[in-house]
């Protein structure tokens, strides 16, 4: 799906935590590298 999007033009941040099972969200709310890439889109006018 990440090739997919970026193939179309999509600016796409996918990070997978290898062994890391259903509680991978704990490891991305302390990341802040998802929170940059948030911030760093706008909205076209």
């Amino acid at each position: 799906m990440v090739d997919a999007l970026k193939a179309a033009g999509g600016n796409v941040l996918c990070t997978i935590y290898p062994g890391v099972g259903h509680n991978s969200w704990a490891k991305t709310y302390a990341n802040p590298e998802p929170y940059q890439w948030f911030l760093s889109h706008q909205k076209k006018k």
